[in-house]
């Protein structure tokens, strides 16, 4: 009898500590121990426009310095990033494992308009945080959740404001569009043909290419047969190079403004500087040669972790959202929860600890739009001169 009773209090103990493991277990997120913080992203890693993965590297490079460095609040950042090839059927099964499989605590600075097009609607459903998604497509910006915290402002609002730049920098009339025949691309192009409106220009060719696509000499023929005064290009880097190759081989003497996520080294480095020079584009952050700390600091760390790297503006979109997440989870202390997460991240206000300026999250409430939650809220402008992109203020800005 006693050697039973004894025995019931052995096994009750072990059920009541069990209980509380358990319970303490509960009170962090999901891919949340004593140990670590699992988070991931899915990027190009292969494939036509794998140089976007520049992106996952600059967070990635992020992350190994925290954690060589001891870690947030004793936690390691595991990040784990997956190859999906800007592929979106791809993106899809590899959301799904992230969220169902790997019980990712959230997704952090993944890569692509059509990428994130194709599962932010699940990534909601399962409320888990997506965080500095490098897309400006409309569907991530505008998205009716607290969940949704984009990295930059809408295509829609550069289209309208590349506009602007091609009447006031160029004094254009006509202006013709190069875009690409995707979710980023049809984006811009609204935003075009609002700023054509609003800034009595008119839109005399467009021509849209796909991603894969390899020959561009037949949109930049079309461009050069409609005598525009200007080209307004939404090309990501490889075919803006193409462009810039053909129109110099044509002889198509059109100004050039060139959409934010096409400005890279790798797009004089693949047309040739000569082809490139006098080219604009447009920016969201400082360049690498800023004597700014943050930026001297990522500039070390991506040698340190990418030293094959040359430095571009798209590793720096990685380096925003994985300095806001990081700055989240100190924050949070050791309430590591997803909804502690949204309350913590929307609490950031006039940071600057971050390669951008300045980090103001604001508030959603019902109803509100993820526009709210912008990382980086406005654009800046260069164009590639003398073999670099140098700063360049548009009269409206200065």
């Amino acid at each position: 009898m006693r050697r039973s009773f004894k025995s019931f209090i052995v096994i009750a103990g072990v059920g009541l500590l069990s209980l509380i493991a358990t319970q303490a277990q509960a009170a962090n997120g999901p891919g949340v121990s004593d140990k670590e913080v699992l988070i991931c992203s899915y990027q190009p890693m292969t494939g036509k426009v794998s140089s976007y993965f520049r992106m996952g590297k600059g967070a990635d490079a992020w992350f190994k310095h925290v954690n060589a460095n001891g870690g947030v609040n004793g936690r390691m950042i595991k990040f784990k990033m997956v190859d999906d090839k800007y592929e979106p059927a791809r993106t899809k099964n590899i959301v799904k494992r992230f969220v169902e499989r790997d019980k990712c605590f959230a997704i952090v600075a993944p890569l692509g308009s059509a990428p994130t097009k194709a599962v932010i609607d699940y990534i909601v459903k399962k409320k888990v945080p997506l965080i500095g998604a490098g897309t400006g497509a409309a569907k991530n910006v505008f998205y009716k959740s607290r969940y949704v915290f984009p990295l930059y402002p809408p295509y829609d609002k550069e289209g309208t404001d590349l506009v602007r730049f091609a009447r006031d920098v160029f004094g254009a009339k006509k202006v013709g569009v190069i875009y690409q025949n995707d979710a980023s691309g049809k984006t811009h192009l609204k935003g075009i043909e609002v700023g054509l409106k609003e800034y009595g220009v008119e839109m005399i060719a467009s021509e849209g290419y796909e991603p894969k696509e390899v020959d561009l000499s037949s949109q930049v023929i079309k461009m050069k047969n409609a005598n525009i005064d200007a080209l307004i290009c939404s090309c990501a880097p490889e075919p803006a190079a193409k462009v810039y190759t053909e129109r110099a081989k044509l002889g198509l003497k059109a100004p050039v403004v060139n959409v934010f996520f096409g400005k890279s080294p790798k797009v004089p480095e693949l047309a040739g500087q000569a082809a490139v020079e006098g080219v604009y584009f447009a920016t969201i952050f400082r360049e690498w040669d800023d004597p700014n700390e943050h930026i001297q600091q990522a500039k070390g760390i991506l040698t340190k972790y990418y030293p094959e790297e040359q430095h571009d503006a798209v590793h720096l979109w990685g380096f925003t959202g994985a300095q806001v997440f990081t700055e989240a989870l100190k924050r949070m202390g050791n309430n590591i929860t997803r909804a502690n997460l949204l309350d913590t991240l929307e609490g950031i206000d006039n940071w600057k600890g971050s390669v951008v300026p300045v980090v103001n999250i604001g508030e959603m409430g019902p109803g509100d739009e993820a526009i709210k939650h912008l990382l980086v809220p406005s654009m800046n402008y260069v164009v590639y001169k003398g073999g670099k992109f140098q700063p360049f203020t548009p009269p409206w800005m200065k």
